[in-house]
Parts: C-alpha cells; sequence; structure tokens
C-alpha cells in the first residue's frame, strides 16, 4: 500500500512503499535468524554457542540501521524548493525554480515484461533533480510529487527498456546503474561474503565443513 503523502506547514512529505520495511522484516526471519538458531542449537554440547549468538547479533544489528536509514528516507516538497534524503545519502536541497521538466514514465523490469514507473525531474541543463523509482515508490506518491512541483507533466505513452530509459534521460541514472559489471560484481561479492559467515561460524563452532 503507497505511502500517503502529508501535507505540513513547510512542504508536503513523502516517504517509501511500507511494504519494504516488511519485507525486509520477512527476510531478517526466513534467513539469518533460522541459521543462527540452528548453529546455536548445536553449539551447545560443547559451549561453542557464543559464537552463533554474536552473529545473529550482528544480523539484528544491521536490520536495525537499515531499518534507521529507511525511516529517515524522505522527499519534501515546498513552494520553494525540493529537499530529498535518500537512504544513504544526507538532506539535499533544490530551488523549485531550477525545475525545468517533470516526466512520469514506466520502464520494463530487466527479469520481466512488467512496467515499474519512475519520476524523473530535470533542469535546463538535462541534470537530474529527482529521481523516484518505483521500486521503492508508489505512482501515487509520485504524482503527489509531480503536483507539489506544480510544472507540467509529461507522461509518455511508451514503457522504455532499462537502455532506452538512460539513453533518453542521459544524467538520470545513479553511479552504480547501467553498469551491468558492477552489478554482477556486488551480487557475487554478498554471495561470498554471505557463504563465508556461515562457513566462518561452523567452524569456530567445531562443526564438519565438507569439502
Amino acid at each position: 500500500m503507497a505511502v500517503a503523502s502529508e501535507g505540513h506547514a513547510n512542504g508536503v512529505w513523502l516517504r517509501p512503499r511500507r511494504g519494504l520495511l516488511w519485507s525486509g522484516v520477512l527476510v531478517l526471519i526466513i534467513v539469518p535468524l533460522p541459521i543462527v538458531a540452528t548453529l546455536v542449537t548445536l553449539g551447545v554440547p560443547d559451549g561453542s554457542w557464543p559464537f552463533a549468538l554474536i552473529g545473529g547479533a550482528i544480523s539484528i544489528l544491521v536490520f536495525f540501521v537499515g531499518l534507521h536509514l529507511f525511516r529517515t528516507t524522505y522527499v519534501v516538497i515546498s513552494s520553494t524548493q525540493i529537499t530529498e534524503r535518500g537512504f544513504f545519502s544526507r538532506p539535499a536541497s533544490t530551488p523549485i525554480s531550477a525545475v525545468s521538466s517533470v516526466v512520469l514514465t514506466h520502464t520494463f523490469s530487466t527479469s520481466s515484461s512488467e512496467t515499474l514507473p519512475q519520476l524523473i525531474v530535470r533542469n535546463d541543463r538535462s541534470e537530474r533533480i529527482l529521481r523516484m523509482r518505483g521500486i521503492f515508490w508508489t505512482e501515487e506518491t509520485m504524482r503527489a510529487a509531480a503536483a507539489a512541483i506544480g510544472s507540467p507533466l509529461e507522461e509518455p505513452v511508451d514503457a522504455l527498456t532499462p537502455r532506452q530509459f538512460f539513453e533518453q534521460y542521459s544524467g538520470s541514472a545513479y553511479w552504480f546503474e547501467n553498469r551491468r559489471g558492477l552489478g554482477v560484481t556486488i551480487v557475487v561479492v554478498i554471495g561470498l561474503a554471505c557463504i563465508g559467515l556461515v562457513l566462518g561460524l561452523m567452524r569456530l563452532l567445531g562443526l564438519p565443513v565438507a569439502g
């Protein structure tokens, strides 16, 4: 369900999808906690269970850090400026007067034929002022942002592939986007880190590791 915009004296506050929070909770419950619980149980006989417990504590700490970052992510649009605080960034403000175009388009997902909305706000040099992606923001929230900005909203009819999107709206990509090699590297590194963590805990607990 969409996170509704909130009207305040100092502007309209917009926040990401609430579903992202519940997805994070579900991942925590399904993946690390059962593994840690199993390792703790197996480590009770020889007294090595505290190491597994430490691993669980680290997982929970990471979750709460992510929760804090999620809760402090927002877009605020007042009559004079747009302020955005991203997941990993500090608040940044841009005058409303710098807005040259506001576009609400749809892009295909890289893994399916489904499309997601994207709102792109740019200046007269075609530089990104604000970009709201459908993974994190609902279309309802994007339209609320466009209405608060007040500039004419362009809505192209045809959906774009990711490549077409970055070609048509050059300058809209974040540093980590449109780089296939970087994406693969990140996935591999995360996967190896997870495997290494589990194997490390198993060795600390004295459990046999096949190989």
